[in-house]
């Protein structure tokens, strides 16, 4: 842009009705032919006025103080001209008058609309669409963006107007890298951001959306899980003398056989628990994450686990179905599980939840029954844990294979 070269002029203007003698000041403003002027609040004896220095001659006390505030009232428009020059912003008289009187709206700023839109999120968590887990990732995501912009720019916040490309793609490298998140994780991190400036632009606090031509692309989930031959394994464990690793144990097999998260099982209390008119239990819970109703036939290893934790003082303190440990420390204890049980795989809390899914696939269960169970919104997530072993396939075929065995070409 032009470098807007401005002047800047005081002077004394004789009032239109007869008062004090004096002369109110005004201040003229001046850029490429454009001028705008204002009165600056102070007065002057106009005998005392030199226009040449522009400032009063006289000696008193208030003359002094009238000459300082006439210097500070220059300093600022040139601090105001240099940093609207320094920014690249259209000057003009007006222009610098209104940030003179601070007349000029504030920008938007990145994170205060982050979390104006997490105002929503909150309403849609609180009216149950949208589960707790979700909800804590685009608060934690606003969390995230002030710690990058505190490393990268020494400061919390920037003007939602000036998030760029370049923006987008270092906060990107700040989340793979800094924060060690996996691709996925990352993408829905870049995904709300997306969202809230999709919001922003909607709104016309930005004029175009620097996610423009960036393309997601997440990475197929491989959903570990346990065999039958190693979830037997673990279940043969002797663990008495290691009553913290077999309450872990326990708590891992209780969930292959339900299906349920950690979160739920966790939070499972003897109320989800119902007895039909033919002596079979069911759990009937909300999903915490989606909550989608999960229901649950109670087998007989489930059973047997819940019986046995009935009389535990932290169950019973609690209401709960089982004295579940921190998912930290259920995840510490599973590592141990696995080696006691020759399982070669990283076990997590999570993978009772895909060794459930799996087996009820692999035993038949139809995809729409073990959604149910599973507390699905929809069976397209389901489909996700339909890993079918050889046995399964094999066996889904025998009616087909005894049909035409011995069936020759004429």
């Amino acid at each position: 842009m032009k470098d807007s070269f401005f002047t800047l002029t005081f002077f004394p203007r004789k009032p239109r009705t007869v008062g004090d003698g004096e002369y109110p000041l005004y201040v003229r403003i001046t850029t490429e032919g454009q001028k705008t002027e204002f009165t600056i609040g102070r007065k002057v004896q106009p005998t005392n006025w030199d226009q040449r220095a522009q400032k009063s001659t006289g000696r008193s006390r208030r003359d002094i103080e009238l000459n300082k505030y006439l210097e500070m009232v220059r300093s600022r428009f040139y601090e105001i001209h240099n940093r609207l020059l320094n920014e690249g912003k259209y000057i003009n008289p007006q222009i610098m008058k209104n940030h003179y009187f601070g007349m000029v709206e504030k920008p938007k700023m990145l994170c205060d609309v982050f979390r104006e839109t997490n105002v929503k999120r909150k309403e849609e968590y609180e009216r149950g669409d949208m589960g707790y887990a979700t909800f804590s990732r685009w608060e934690r995501c606003v969390t995230y963006l002030e710690e990058f912009m505190t490393l990268t720019r020494s400061e919390k916040d920037i003007p939602i107007k000036d998030v760029t490309k370049g923006f987008i793609q270092d906060f990107e490298h700040f989340l793979r890298m800094s924060k060690e998140c996996a691709n996925n994780t990352t993408v829905r991190y870049l995904r709300y951001l997306k969202n809230v400036l999709q919001y922003a632009l909607a709104n016309k606090w930005i004029s175009e959306d620097p996610f423009s031509g960036k393309r997601f692309k997440r990475t197929k989930a491989e959903r570990t899980f346990l065999t039958e031959p190693e979830l037997q394994r673990m279940m043969a464990l002797d663990l008495k003398a290691f009553p913290r690793i077999e309450t872990v144990r326990d708590t891992f097999v209780f969930c292959c056989f339900t299906g349920l998260a950690f979160i739920d099982v966790q939070t499972l209390r003897r109320t989800d628990i119902s007895t039909d008119s033919d002596g079979m239990m069911w759990i009937r819970k909300a999903r915490e994450k989606t909550s989608e109703l999960s229901v649950i036939p109670l087998l007989d290893v489930p059973k047997a686990i819940m019986q046995k934790y009935e009389n535990h003082p932290v169950a019973l303190s609690k209401g709960a179905v089982l004295p579940v440990m921190s998912n930290q420390k259920v995840n510490a204890y599973l590592k141990e599980l696995a080696d006691l049980a020759k399982i070669q795989k990283h076990l997590t809390s999570h993978i009772a939840r895909h060794t459930f899914a799996t087996m009820s696939i692999n035993n038949h269960v139809p995809l729409e029954t073990i959604s149910k169970m599973l507390g699905h919104a929809d069976i397209k997530t389901t489909l996700i844990y339909a890993k079918m072993m050889d046995k399964t396939i094999s066996e889904d075929m025998e009616i087909m294979r005894t049909k035409f065995n011995g069936v020759s070409l004429g």
